[in-house]
Protein backbone atom coordinates (compact mmCIF):
# COMPACT_ATOMS: atom_id res chain seq x y z
CA UNK A 1 0.00 0.00 0.00
CA UNK A 2 1.26 3.24 -0.98
CA UNK A 3 2.15 5.63 1.36
CA UNK A 4 -0.28 8.48 -0.02
CA UNK A 5 -3.39 5.80 0.77
CA UNK A 6 -2.03 4.94 3.96
CA UNK A 7 -2.05 8.85 5.00
CA UNK A 8 -5.36 9.20 3.58
CA UNK A 9 -7.17 6.22 5.67
CA UNK A 10 -4.97 7.67 8.59
CA UNK A 11 -6.73 11.30 8.20
CA UNK A 12 -9.81 9.38 7.48
CA UNK A 13 -9.76 7.86 10.48
CA UNK A 14 -8.75 10.69 12.77
CA UNK A 15 -11.53 12.68 10.95
CA UNK A 16 -14.30 10.07 12.03
CA UNK A 17 -12.79 10.01 15.69
CA UNK A 18 -13.08 13.78 16.04
CA UNK A 19 -16.46 14.01 14.44
CA UNK A 20 -17.77 11.16 16.69
CA UNK A 21 -16.29 13.07 19.69
CA UNK A 22 -17.69 16.17 18.90
CA UNK A 23 -21.29 14.94 17.95
CA UNK A 24 -21.08 13.03 21.41
CA UNK A 25 -20.15 15.98 23.74
CA UNK A 26 -22.36 18.29 21.74
CA UNK A 27 -24.95 16.39 21.45
CA UNK A 28 -24.82 13.98 24.63
CA UNK A 29 -22.68 15.72 27.24
CA UNK A 30 -23.37 19.72 26.84
CA UNK A 31 -27.09 19.29 26.99
CA UNK A 32 -26.90 17.39 30.18
CA UNK A 33 -24.76 19.60 31.65
CA UNK A 34 -26.51 22.67 30.49
CA UNK A 35 -29.77 21.30 32.36
CA UNK A 36 -27.60 20.82 35.40
CA UNK A 37 -26.13 24.10 35.06
CA UNK A 38 -29.76 25.76 34.44
CA UNK A 39 -31.52 23.92 37.47
CA UNK A 40 -27.96 24.62 39.96
CA UNK A 41 -28.83 28.46 39.14
CA UNK A 42 -32.72 28.22 39.53
CA UNK A 43 -32.42 26.71 43.21
CA UNK A 44 -29.84 29.75 43.80
CA UNK A 45 -32.42 31.87 42.72
CA UNK A 46 -35.02 30.22 44.97
CA UNK A 47 -32.47 30.14 48.49
CA UNK A 48 -31.39 33.79 47.51
CA UNK A 49 -35.50 34.44 47.16
CA UNK A 50 -36.22 33.05 50.51
CA UNK A 51 -32.90 34.91 51.58
CA UNK A 52 -34.85 38.04 50.73
CA UNK A 53 -38.18 36.71 52.51
CA UNK A 54 -36.66 35.71 55.76
CA UNK A 55 -34.93 39.40 55.97
CA UNK A 56 -38.05 41.19 55.17
CA UNK A 57 -40.09 38.78 57.74
CA UNK A 58 -36.89 39.34 60.47
CA UNK A 59 -37.29 43.16 59.57
CA UNK A 60 -40.89 43.04 60.17
CA UNK A 61 -40.23 40.99 63.49
CA UNK A 62 -38.19 43.20 64.43
CA UNK A 63 -39.82 46.75 64.64
CA UNK A 64 -43.25 44.36 65.77
CA UNK A 65 -40.55 43.36 68.75
CA UNK A 66 -39.60 46.26 69.22
CA UNK A 67 -43.21 47.93 69.59
CA UNK A 68 -43.98 45.40 71.92
CA UNK A 69 -41.24 46.14 74.04
CA UNK A 70 -42.38 49.75 73.79
CA UNK A 71 -45.75 48.78 74.79
CA UNK A 72 -44.32 46.09 77.83
CA UNK A 73 -42.00 48.77 79.36
CA UNK A 74 -44.92 51.54 79.37
CA UNK A 75 -47.58 49.19 81.12
CA UNK A 76 -48.23 50.60 84.63
CA UNK A 77 -50.69 48.14 85.85
CA UNK A 78 -49.84 46.41 89.04
CA UNK A 79 -51.06 42.96 90.25
CA UNK A 80 -49.90 42.91 93.93
CA UNK A 81 -48.10 39.19 95.00
CA UNK A 82 -50.67 38.80 98.01
CA UNK A 83 -54.07 40.21 97.88
CA UNK A 84 -57.45 40.21 100.62
CA UNK A 85 -60.73 40.12 99.83
CA UNK A 86 -61.13 42.54 103.23
CA UNK A 87 -58.93 44.77 100.88
CA UNK A 88 -60.62 44.79 97.79
CA UNK A 89 -64.37 45.35 99.57
CA UNK A 90 -62.63 48.41 101.73
CA UNK A 91 -60.89 49.75 98.63
CA UNK A 92 -64.44 49.74 96.59
CA UNK A 93 -66.29 50.94 99.46
CA UNK A 94 -64.00 53.91 99.62
CA UNK A 95 -64.93 54.63 96.07
CA UNK A 96 -68.61 54.28 96.66
CA UNK A 97 -69.09 56.54 99.59
CA UNK A 98 -69.95 59.89 97.53
CA UNK A 99 -73.00 60.07 95.46
CA UNK A 100 -74.20 56.74 95.95
CA UNK A 101 -77.60 55.82 98.00
CA UNK A 102 -77.26 52.01 98.11
CA UNK A 103 -73.94 49.94 97.27
CA UNK A 104 -74.14 46.02 97.96
CA UNK A 105 -71.45 43.85 97.02
CA UNK A 106 -70.50 40.13 97.40
CA UNK A 107 -67.78 37.61 96.63
CA UNK A 108 -68.98 35.21 93.64
CA UNK A 109 -65.52 33.63 93.77
CA UNK A 110 -61.79 33.20 93.77
CA UNK A 111 -59.82 31.63 90.50
CA UNK A 112 -56.37 30.71 89.79
CA UNK A 113 -55.73 30.85 86.65
CA UNK A 114 -52.22 29.45 86.46
CA UNK A 115 -50.63 33.08 85.43
CA UNK A 116 -52.37 34.88 87.82
CA UNK A 117 -55.87 34.47 90.11
CA UNK A 118 -58.70 36.81 90.38
CA UNK A 119 -61.42 37.63 92.66
CA UNK A 120 -65.19 38.18 91.47
CA UNK A 121 -67.66 40.46 93.31
CA UNK A 122 -71.28 40.91 92.58
CA UNK A 123 -72.65 44.35 92.69
CA UNK A 124 -75.77 46.00 92.75
CA UNK A 125 -76.81 49.87 93.93
CA UNK A 126 -78.26 52.75 93.51
CA UNK A 127 -76.67 55.95 92.89
CA UNK A 128 -76.59 59.19 90.58
CA UNK A 129 -75.31 58.56 86.70
CA UNK A 130 -72.39 60.81 87.05
CA UNK A 131 -71.53 59.18 90.73
CA UNK A 132 -71.69 55.71 88.87
CA UNK A 133 -69.29 56.84 86.37
CA UNK A 134 -66.87 58.40 88.05
CA UNK A 135 -66.47 55.27 90.45
CA UNK A 136 -66.17 52.59 87.12
CA UNK A 137 -63.72 55.75 85.82
CA UNK A 138 -61.81 55.12 89.10
CA UNK A 139 -62.01 51.35 89.15
CA UNK A 140 -60.56 50.39 85.67
CA UNK A 141 -58.05 53.50 85.58
CA UNK A 142 -56.08 53.06 88.91
CA UNK A 143 -52.85 51.16 88.78
CA UNK A 144 -54.37 47.99 90.25
CA UNK A 145 -55.94 45.68 87.78
CA UNK A 146 -59.39 45.52 87.33
CA UNK A 147 -61.97 44.90 85.53
CA UNK A 148 -65.43 45.30 85.15
CA UNK A 149 -68.03 43.66 83.08
CA UNK A 150 -72.03 42.84 82.71
CA UNK A 151 -72.84 46.28 83.43
CA UNK A 152 -76.88 46.71 83.59
CA UNK A 153 -78.64 50.30 84.27
CA UNK A 154 -81.57 51.41 84.27
CA UNK A 155 -83.54 54.44 85.37
CA UNK A 156 -85.22 55.06 88.44
CA UNK A 157 -86.95 58.56 88.93
CA UNK A 158 -87.63 59.06 92.84
CA UNK A 159 -89.07 62.13 95.17
CA UNK A 160 -86.57 63.38 97.88
CA UNK A 161 -86.97 66.22 100.48
CA UNK A 162 -84.75 68.77 100.13
CA UNK A 163 -82.25 69.11 102.36
CA UNK A 164 -81.75 72.84 102.30
CA UNK A 165 -85.42 73.60 102.11
CA UNK A 166 -87.04 70.22 102.98
CA UNK A 167 -89.79 70.81 99.89
CA UNK A 168 -90.08 67.06 97.86
CA UNK A 169 -87.70 67.35 94.74
CA UNK A 170 -87.84 64.97 91.96
CA UNK A 171 -84.05 63.24 91.53
CA UNK A 172 -83.27 60.79 89.02
CA UNK A 173 -80.85 57.87 89.73
CA UNK A 174 -79.40 55.00 88.08
CA UNK A 175 -79.84 51.14 89.76
CA UNK A 176 -77.30 49.21 88.16
CA UNK A 177 -75.86 45.37 88.45
CA UNK A 178 -72.47 44.25 87.49
CA UNK A 179 -69.16 42.64 88.48
CA UNK A 180 -65.99 43.40 88.96
CA UNK A 181 -62.38 41.41 88.70
CA UNK A 182 -59.74 42.03 90.96
CA UNK A 183 -56.64 40.83 89.48
CA UNK A 184 -53.57 39.70 91.65
CA UNK A 185 -50.87 36.89 92.05
CA UNK A 186 -49.17 37.51 88.62
CA UNK A 187 -46.18 35.55 86.89
CA UNK A 188 -42.82 37.08 87.56
CA UNK A 189 -42.13 40.27 85.13
CA UNK A 190 -46.18 40.43 84.70
CA UNK A 191 -46.58 43.79 86.99
CA UNK A 192 -45.10 47.47 85.80
CA UNK A 193 -41.75 47.97 88.57
CA UNK A 194 -42.52 50.53 90.59
CA UNK A 195 -39.06 52.35 89.38
CA UNK A 196 -41.50 52.90 86.15
CA UNK A 197 -42.37 56.60 85.55
CA UNK A 198 -45.64 57.56 86.94
CA UNK A 199 -48.44 58.44 84.25
CA UNK A 200 -49.57 61.87 84.36
CA UNK A 201 -52.86 62.78 84.83
CA UNK A 202 -53.34 64.73 81.50
CA UNK A 203 -53.07 61.44 79.92
CA UNK A 204 -56.25 59.62 81.42
CA UNK A 205 -59.64 61.10 80.20
CA UNK A 206 -61.44 63.40 82.29
CA UNK A 207 -63.36 62.27 85.35
CA UNK A 208 -66.34 64.39 84.40
CA UNK A 209 -67.20 64.00 80.99
CA UNK A 210 -68.81 66.43 78.63
CA UNK A 211 -71.85 64.86 77.91
CA UNK A 212 -73.02 62.29 80.74
CA UNK A 213 -73.31 58.64 78.30
CA UNK A 214 -75.56 57.38 81.28
CA UNK A 215 -78.14 60.34 81.79
CA UNK A 216 -81.05 60.02 79.96
CA UNK A 217 -81.93 62.81 77.51
CA UNK A 218 -85.66 62.64 77.94
CA UNK A 219 -87.87 62.28 81.08
CA UNK A 220 -90.75 59.81 81.00
CA UNK A 221 -92.09 62.34 83.99
CA UNK A 222 -91.64 66.08 84.68
CA UNK A 223 -90.36 66.98 88.12
CA UNK A 224 -92.56 68.97 90.92
CA UNK A 225 -93.51 72.04 90.84
CA UNK A 226 -91.63 72.13 94.20
CA UNK A 227 -90.99 76.01 94.17
CA UNK A 228 -94.67 76.91 93.87
CA UNK A 229 -94.11 78.98 90.40
CA UNK A 230 -96.73 80.27 88.09
CA UNK A 231 -97.41 77.22 85.59
CA UNK A 232 -98.68 79.05 82.45
CA UNK A 233 -100.58 75.91 81.52
CA UNK A 234 -103.00 75.66 84.53
CA UNK A 235 -102.78 79.16 85.75
CA UNK A 236 -104.74 82.08 83.74
CA UNK A 237 -103.45 84.96 82.92
CA UNK A 238 -105.28 88.17 84.64
CA UNK A 239 -103.74 91.11 82.89
CA UNK A 240 -100.96 92.68 80.90
CA UNK A 241 -99.37 96.01 82.01
CA UNK A 242 -96.78 97.57 80.65
CA UNK A 243 -93.74 94.66 80.99
CA UNK A 244 -95.77 92.94 83.39
CA UNK A 245 -97.72 89.65 82.96
CA UNK A 246 -100.49 89.05 86.19
CA UNK A 247 -101.12 85.33 86.96
CA UNK A 248 -103.68 84.17 88.98
CA UNK A 249 -102.19 81.08 91.03
CA UNK A 250 -104.39 79.85 93.46
CA UNK A 251 -106.66 82.87 94.01
CA UNK A 252 -102.92 84.89 94.68
CA UNK A 253 -101.59 87.75 92.29
CA UNK A 254 -98.30 86.75 90.39
CA UNK A 255 -96.57 89.46 88.70
CA UNK A 256 -93.99 88.58 86.13
CA UNK A 257 -91.64 89.71 83.41
CA UNK A 258 -89.65 88.78 80.93
CA UNK A 259 -86.81 86.76 81.66
CA UNK A 260 -88.61 85.25 85.40
CA UNK A 261 -88.84 81.70 86.25
CA UNK A 262 -92.07 79.84 85.25
CA UNK A 263 -92.63 76.48 86.35
CA UNK A 264 -90.39 74.51 84.01
CA UNK A 265 -88.90 77.16 81.92
CA UNK A 266 -88.63 81.23 81.61
CA UNK A 267 -90.97 84.01 80.33
CA UNK A 268 -89.61 85.01 76.98
CA UNK A 269 -91.43 88.41 75.73
CA UNK A 270 -93.75 90.53 77.04
CA UNK A 271 -95.98 92.37 74.80
CA UNK A 272 -98.15 94.86 75.96
CA UNK A 273 -99.24 96.05 72.91
CA UNK A 274 -101.08 92.83 71.69
CA UNK A 275 -101.32 91.77 75.24
CA UNK A 276 -99.82 88.38 74.24
CA UNK A 277 -96.84 86.58 76.51
CA UNK A 278 -94.33 84.05 75.30
CA UNK A 279 -92.84 81.07 77.28
CA UNK A 280 -90.24 78.82 76.58
CA UNK A 281 -90.33 75.46 78.61
CA UNK A 282 -88.62 72.20 79.06
CA UNK A 283 -90.69 69.65 79.60
CA UNK A 284 -87.92 66.98 80.38
CA UNK A 285 -85.95 67.43 77.72
CA UNK A 286 -88.54 68.13 74.91
CA UNK A 287 -88.43 72.00 74.02
CA UNK A 288 -91.77 74.28 73.56
CA UNK A 289 -92.56 77.73 73.14
CA UNK A 290 -96.39 78.80 74.62
CA UNK A 291 -97.46 81.97 73.14
CA UNK A 292 -100.58 82.99 76.12
CA UNK A 293 -103.62 85.65 74.47
CA UNK A 294 -105.14 87.45 77.14
CA UNK A 295 -108.14 88.51 74.70
CA UNK A 296 -108.89 85.23 74.08
CA UNK A 297 -107.38 82.92 77.05
CA UNK A 298 -105.93 80.97 73.88
CA UNK A 299 -102.29 79.20 74.16
CA UNK A 300 -100.72 78.44 71.38
CA UNK A 301 -97.73 75.81 71.65
CA UNK A 302 -94.50 75.29 68.85
CA UNK A 303 -91.18 73.48 68.71
CA UNK A 304 -88.15 75.73 69.64
CA UNK A 305 -85.19 73.46 68.84
CA UNK A 306 -83.36 70.62 69.56
CA UNK A 307 -83.78 68.98 72.98
CA UNK A 308 -82.08 69.21 75.27
CA UNK A 309 -81.86 68.18 79.50
CA UNK A 310 -79.66 69.46 82.03
CA UNK A 311 -77.45 66.91 83.08
CA UNK A 312 -76.86 64.90 86.33
CA UNK A 313 -75.56 67.09 88.93
CA UNK A 314 -74.13 64.04 91.25
CA UNK A 315 -71.18 64.46 93.24
CA UNK A 316 -68.10 62.56 91.75
CA UNK A 317 -64.95 61.41 94.12
CA UNK A 318 -62.16 63.78 93.49
CA UNK A 319 -59.14 62.26 95.21
CA UNK A 320 -59.84 58.45 95.19
CA UNK A 321 -57.82 56.23 97.23
CA UNK A 322 -55.14 54.08 95.60
CA UNK A 323 -55.61 50.85 95.24
CA UNK A 324 -54.32 48.15 97.82
CA UNK A 325 -51.08 46.58 96.53
CA UNK A 326 -50.50 49.21 94.38
CA UNK A 327 -46.73 51.28 94.73
CA UNK A 328 -49.03 54.29 95.48
CA UNK A 329 -50.74 52.34 98.41
CA UNK A 330 -47.45 50.97 99.94
CA UNK A 331 -46.04 54.45 100.12
CA UNK A 332 -48.92 55.90 101.47
CA UNK A 333 -48.81 53.01 104.52
CA UNK A 334 -52.52 51.93 103.92
CA UNK A 335 -50.63 48.50 102.32
CA UNK A 336 -48.52 46.46 103.50
CA UNK A 337 -47.19 44.06 100.94
CA UNK A 338 -46.61 40.27 102.18
CA UNK A 339 -43.06 39.67 101.23
CA UNK A 340 -41.87 36.99 98.57
CA UNK A 341 -40.36 33.41 100.13
CA UNK A 342 -37.39 32.93 99.01
CA UNK A 343 -36.42 29.98 97.11
CA UNK A 344 -34.58 27.00 98.89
Amino acid sequence: MSSEVLNTLILATLMAVVTGAGYYVTKKQQPAELTRLEQQEEAIRLAQAEVETLLVGEAQASAEAREALARWNARYKVLPNELTSADVVQYLNALSRVGFKSFDLTLAGIADNGTHSVYTYNVTGEAYFESLYGFIWNVENNRAMYRVRDLQITKSIVTRPNPETGVDRMEVMARFSFAVDAYFAGQQGMSAPDSLMSVPAEAFPPRRPFVNMFFPFVLESLPPNTDDLVDVEEDSLSSVVGGTAVFVRNGEMRSLRAGDRIYLGRISSVDPTRAIIVADLNKGGIRERIELHLATGERFRQAIGSSTLERSSGPVLTTPPPAPGTPDAIREGTYTPVPIPADD
